[in-house]
């Protein structure tokens, strides 16, 4: 291994695969772009959580935050 190589944890290559797909994300059109930064409470059963935070577009720094009104459900059909 040379001296500029790091190892990483498998944590740490998680959280670096779910960054990247926000930045690419953020960076396919740099205007009207949104994209989830965050979340907050409870998670249901499916795992969601009670809320999200959206970005409005990369570069900026304030954020809106949704409320989970009823829990997931799949079609009735």
């Amino acid at each position: 291994m040379k001296p500029t190589d790091k190892e990483i944890t498998d944590e740490e290559y998680e959280l670096f695969q779910k960054l990247k797909k926000i930045w690419f994300h953020s960076q396919a059109e740099k205007t009207g772009t949104f994209f989830i930064c965050g979340e907050g409470g409870e998670h249901d059963r499916m795992g969601l959580p009670e809320m999200i935070m959206v970005c409005p577009a990369y570069g900026l720094d304030g954020m809106a935050i949704y409320t989970k009104t009823k829990d997931y459900s799949a079609p009735e059909w």
